[in-house]
């Protein structure tokens, strides 16, 4: 998928091109401290943006391991914090002021590799007797934690900050729905109030405007249904049977059925128009999605901005017309028992990591894949995020066609920070993704809440296993290809029982169409304070 024995790393330096759009636009960082756009245009992301040097790893080196850290930890925490409001910006600047994604992937090229110097130097740390590591997990993430080994080490402000940030940036996340769920709350309730001007109240009976002392009042002898007239001829302040067709002060019964009937109309249809609660339905496939691209990447880490795509797997399946007669057959799985079905076009590619991230290598990704990653360099091994000709394909093939990820905000998020374009077509509507998790959890009855999985066990290896894609003595390989197959498998399997059983997109709820996520509307909006662009 390309060959990487020249490399231009210039496009590194060319990003910083765009720094005045994204300084008109986006004044703050994911934590609302103001950003200093000089200080991103004076890092160097083509040489290196730590203060380390590759003498600095070794242990016995003269420099002070402390003090590199610290700063090297500091740079990396004030970056991330503009990387992460970064694609919220670029996806809403519907007037397009700023062009390209470029600086947020030239910025998590150069974060990748001063996450490596980093934990190298907690590893020279380690290895001097100065500290130990432990990963600890805190909430949403899991972080290394250092204890000093002997007395008058201080460890205390060379602590990973990680957990604290993307806790406290979820918990503002919580606030702010919160924030915006009173709101619209607020402006329900003032509608529903000028609906009752109108309409008249959708709770209270036909002669709510009785006085106080009538019988007809609730909870007295001669109240009896809602709706439905009093009257009583030994109190004179409820009017009499002609009255009610007639005085002003009451409502007779047709008229006040047609306006409760038409203030219920109004509350149902803003109940309707109400955010789904489950925000990965967007995600689901429609009933005439056909021809898709399974796609599964495996990485040494989560975070797209610290880490490395190590391997990629993807192949073709259609949901509804018959496979290519001309795709050739028998392709040969890593687990040999794995149905062929209807896959097409299948492939598998791997990718590396840097000398120093092999240096420190993932025992627990050798674990979960059998990939090592202390193996990953060198030509064979091509680096994704330096690999154009890799990009290049990649963004061909997931713009053809909708593509299909399991949990597809991970193979996303990787995207939008190593493929070259992708944010771009994605803004732009030209990727639609269909995501199989939802399909899990709201169409597949199999799916049981239990103490371990409150909405249901929706791994992949569980779905792929109801809809009969993996074996019941088996599990997942977490290779791209594999993962991509049994994924893909499950999806048609499901779907093929759905629309027998007519539920899912078959179903009152089911959506017309290809379905899944893509970009659609361009809205605008006013800014109150703007400045000239200073576009560089």
């Amino acid at each position: 998928m390309g060959n990487n024995s020249k490399i231009d790393r210039s496009w590194l330096t060319s990003a910083k091109e765009s720094i005045g759009q994204w300084s008109y636009i986006m004044l703050k960082d994911a934590d609302n401290n103001d950003i200093d756009w000089d200080w991103v245009r004076s890092l160097d992301l083509e040489h290196g943006i730590g203060v380390a040097s590759p003498a600095d790893y070794e242990p016995g080196a003269g420099s002070d391991v402390h003090d590199l850290l610290k700063t090297d930890l500091e740079i990396r925490d004030r970056l991330e914090a503009i990387i992460a409001k970064m694609s919220m910006v670029f996806m809403r600047d519907f007037d397009r002021h700023i062009k390209t994604y470029e600086l947020p992937r030239a910025l998590a090229y150069a974060n990748r590799r001063l996450n490596d110097q980093i934990v190298l130097l907690r590893d020279r740390g380690v290895a001097e007797g100065l500290w130990t590591v432990t990963d600890e997990e805190r909430q949403r993430v899991t972080v290394p934690v250092l204890t000093a080994a002997r007395d008058g080490v201080v460890v205390d402000d060379i602590q990973d900050h990680t957990a604290e940030i993307v806790n406290a940036r979820a918990e503002q996340r919580k606030a702010d729905r919160a924030a915006r769920e009173a709101q619209r709350h607020h402006r329900q309730m003032a509608l529903f109030d000028a609906d009752e001007v109108k309409y008249g109240s959708v709770e209270a009976g036909p002669d709510e405007s009785a006085p106080a002392d009538s019988s007809s009042d609730a909870g007295s002898p001669d109240y009896l249904v809602e709706g439905q007239p009093v009257i009583n001829d030994d109190n004179p302040a409820v009017p009499s049977t002609e009255q009610v067709a007639v005085d002003e002060t009451a409502v007779s019964e047709p008229a006040f059925a047609r306006f409760r009937h038409a203030a219920a109309e109004h509350v149902a249809s803003r109940q309707n128009a109400e955010t789904k609660e489950y925000w990965r339905a967007v995600f689901l496939p429609g009933r005439d999605v056909d021809k898709v691209m399974g796609i599964d990447l495996e990485t040494n880490g989560t975070e797209p901005y610290r880490t490395y795509i190590i391997d990629v797997g993807f192949e073709y399946m259609n949901m509804k017309s018959p496979r290519p007669a001309d795709a050739p057959t028998g392709y040969t799985y890593d687990k040999d028992y794995y149905q062929g079905g209807d896959a097409y076009d299948q492939h598998r590619f791997s990718f590396g990591v840097t000398p120093e991230a092999a240096r420190h290598g993932n025992p627990f990704i050798i674990q979960l894949t059998g990939i090592d990653v202390s193996q990953r360099v060198g030509d064979e091994y091509p680096l994704f995020d330096e690999d154009a000709e890799a990009q290049a394909d990649l963004l061909k093939r997931l713009t053809s066609q909708p593509f299909v990820a399991h949990m597809a905000t991970f193979e996303h998020s990787f995207f939008m920070l190593n493929v070259a374009g992708y944010a771009e077509a994605y803004r732009n509507g030209h990727v639609t993704i269909i995501d199989t998790l939802p399909m899990s959890r709201l169409w597949d009855e199999g799916s049981i809440p239990c103490e371990g999985h409150p909405d249901g066990d929706n791994t992949l290896d569980a779905y792929a296993k109801r809809q009969g894609a993996l074996r019941e003595d088996d599990n997942e390989r977490h290779l791209g290809l594999e993962d991509t197959h049994i994924m893909l498998l499950a999806m048609k399997h499901h779907l093929t029982q759905l629309k027998a059983e007519a539920r899912g997109p078959w179903g009152p709820d089911g959506k017309a169409g290809v379905g899944g996520k893509r970009i659609t509307k361009k809205r605008h909006f006013v800014r109150h304070e703007r400045r000239t662009p200073m576009y560089d």
